[in-house]
Parts: C-alpha cells; structure tokens; sequence
C-alpha cells in the first residue's frame, strides 16, 4: 500500500473514530475540559505569578485528564473499567512522555549554560522523543489491557506500514490546541470568560482526538499482531 494511501486510511478511521464516541465519553471529556478551563480561568484572575492554588488546581487538572483519558479510550473499544487498568494505561502514558521531557529540561539546562555537546544530545534526545509518542499510542491501551508487560518493541513493530500516518497526524493533533489565544491575552473579565469557554470545547476535542489517535492506532497494530488486542 502506497504511504499517501495509508496515510488516507488512518486519518479517515481517526475520523471516523472520533466522530463516533460513546455519549459517556463525550461527558468525560467535557467534563475534563471545563475543569481545564476554570483552572485557566482562577490563575488568570489571580495574576501572572504562580500560587499554591494554581500548583494544587494544576495536580487536580492532570489527574482528571488522566481519569478521563482513560476513561473515553475504554468506552470508545467498548472494554470495562478497572482501576488495574487505569494504573497501568497511566504509566505507560507517562512513560511515553518521559523522553521528550527529558530532552525539554537537557535543552533548557545546556541553552542556560552555554553547554554546545549537550545542547547537541538535547536536541537528539527531544527527536527521539517525538517519535516515542508518535510511534506509541497503542501502547498504553495495550498494556492496559494487560497484566503481563507489553514490550513497546512490539508496538512498535507492529506500526510497520503506517509509521509516517502516526507522526503526520501526531503534528496535526499537536496544532489544534493552538486554536484558542492563551488566557494572559485577556484584558477584562468577558474576554477571560469567553476564551474560557472556547478553551474547554478546543480542551475536550483535544483529548476525543488524541483518544480516536490511540484507539486507530491500536486497532492498526492488533492487525499485525493480534496478541496486542490482550496483551
């Protein structure tokens, strides 16, 4: 199959995807998108220098988008919840991030101290990074499907034929965000509201679209490997 026609088929299923999801997932996401936008909101209206408020009402935020993540990608492939579950899809979420992270607080660190070799390896490092999370969001769904551990190799192998569809949508994804001016940009109470208010819709079809993303994927990489639809 040609790469432009793999491509077509993957953003047509991530469509299809998200166009389809689970009245309950819907409320998830809503749900976790208003919360991000009221967070948004009290730090605004509280100024620009952080607080305690804005570092417990970021925790809270995290953790509810982690829940509802969770949450929407089962209702979406129709599998029941379990706590079990939730840990182990959180962890592989987290691992994935872990990379990319890395190489953000590396290229921070060398830029601050002029460090060229590590600036070289950060940049290295945030690429790799990159493709971690583009290449893997099956991986969490299939390790929270299972209680054995899943080898990321073999997700990873399992994306032969559609890897360039994964990093082209993941860029897309990452754009949608970027919809919604950020809240400092907001210079009385009603255009904080607003921006409020379209940040928690642009939030929550952030996080359908990201769930419809791992969900293709996933169904993708258990055609190739059918043992990943178990674990």
């Amino acid at each position: 199959m040609a790469s432009g026609a793999t491509f077509q088929d993957f953003f047509t299923r991530t469509m299809g995807e998200f166009g389809s999801v689970p009245k309950r997932g819907l409320i998830y996401a809503a749900t976790a998108g208003a919360l991000s936008a009221a967070a948004d909101l009290a730090h605004w209206s509280l100024g620009p220098t952080p607080t305690d408020i804005d570092y417990a009402a970021f925790a809270f935020v995290i953790c509810v988008w982690l829940v509802a993540g969770y949450a929407t990608t089962m209702a979406m492939i129709d599998k029941p919840f379990s706590s079990g579950g939730f840990l182990r899809f959180t962890g592989m979420t987290i691992a994935t991030f872990v990379p990319i992270f890395s190489g953000l607080a590396m290229l921070v660190y060398a830029s601050r101290e002029n460090a060229n070799v590590l600036l070289t390896f950060a940049l290295a490092v945030l690429i790799f990074g990159v493709l971690v999370i583009a290449f893997l969001p099956a991986w969490p769904i299939a390790q929270g499907l299972s209680r054995v551990f899943v080898n990321p190799a073999r997700v990873v192998k399992a994306t032969r034929g559609y890897r360039w569809s994964l990093v082209l949508v993941f860029f897309a994804a990452s754009s949608v965000n970027k919809l919604v001016p950020n809240m400092s940009s907001a210079s009385n109470v009603g255009e904080a509201a607003l921006l409020a208010i379209a940040g928690a819709v642009v939030s929550a079809a952030t996080l359908v679209l990201t769930a419809s993303i791992a969900v293709t994927a996933w169904k993708f990489a258990t055609q190739r490997d059918p043992s990943l639809a178990f674990g």
